[in-house]
């Protein structure tokens, strides 16, 4: 039988040849609009494991992603998005680039690459992990594959890889919460806690600079994991902006509290990945309630 990681795949590739092929007949925007691509691991693997997803872009294919992306789009810092739609003029399609959970392959495969083409990201990393030499509580395909891979695949940062991040001009840090609980699991308390406590020590060990921007675990608002009361909490513990892996392009109007995503895959081609910033979403909305709150 198909494994589910396996069938997954192929859903994602077939979505992403339609979305190319949809591009020519996408509704050409009245108003700017950006994209926001989200990452997770940047690793060299070696293995495919049919059943767990393992969020996973190589170096290799990462790279190209990024430069195509540098040949027809501004890429720019997450926190000046929103500016940038509100005074955006006709050119190139504004994207920003993050990265989820805070994977020591950010530092040793990513940042290479994002130096090379002068390419700014935000790194959302989960504080009370930091420095941690196991597998995420959540990385259900680390805990199963840990001893397959050498442990910079799946291993969090620690301050030293991310305090060079930051010194590189190109990396702002935010907060993937403290512990990356399901916000739909959380009292309101704990919602509080998650992003207050994140924030502090982030604002502490890298600066003020450097907490502003949070990512909701899991993200999706559709499944509970984004309410109106998490929203509130990272309001109050002092966030600017927060992201979602919500479907969608992100507009003047958006919230800056529920900026939307879209995850850029390992199968993703130069064309999927332009067919994306276009806004050629229809085969993947038709897909998205496919989604589930497995990991984020």
């Amino acid at each position: 039988m198909i494994g589910r990681a396996t069938l997954k795949r192929k859903v994602k590739q077939t979505t992403g040849w339609a979305a190319v092929l949809s591009q020519p007949f996408t509704e050409t925007p009245t108003s700017p609009r950006a994209c926001i691509f989200y990452y997770h691991r940047i690793a060299n693997i070696g293995f495919v494991d049919a059943h767990i997803d393992d969020w996973n872009v190589t170096p290799e294919r990462f790279e190209r992603q990024i430069a195509k992306l540098a040949t027809f789009a501004e890429i720019v810092p997450l926190s000046e998005l929103p500016q940038r739609l509100n005074t955006s003029t006709a050119g190139k399609p504004v994207i920003s680039l993050t990265f989820d959970d805070g994977y020591a392959n950010f530092h040793s495969q990513a940042l290479p690459i994002l130096k090379r083409y002068q390419a700014p990201a935000t790194a959302f990393v989960v504080t009370s992990s930091i420095g941690s030499q196991e597998p995420l509580p959540f990385d259900h395909w680390a805990r199963r594959n840990a001893d397959r891979t050498e442990s910079e695949n799946w291993r969090p940062l620690n301050w030293q890889e991310l305090e060079d991040c930051v010194s590189s001009g190109l990396v702002t840090v935010g907060a993937h919460s403290h512990r990356h609980l399901k916000g739909s699991e959380c009292t309101p308390p704990q919602m509080a806690q998650e992003a207050g406590e994140s924030r502090e020590i982030l604002r502490r060990r890298l600066g003020e600079s450097h907490c502003l921007q949070y990512a909701y675990p899991y993200g999706n608002t559709k499944l509970g994991d984004v309410s109106a009361e998490y929203v509130n909490a990272v309001k109050a513990a002092g966030f600017k902006l927060a992201v979602t892996t919500n479907l969608e392009m992100v507009k003047a109007e958006t919230d800056p509290y529920m900026l939307p995503r879209l995850e850029a895959h390992m199968l993703d081609s130069p064309g999927v990945l332009k067919a994306k910033v276009s806004g050629a979403l229809a085969p993947y909305r038709l897909t998205d309630h496919f989604r589930s709150a497995y990991r984020a």
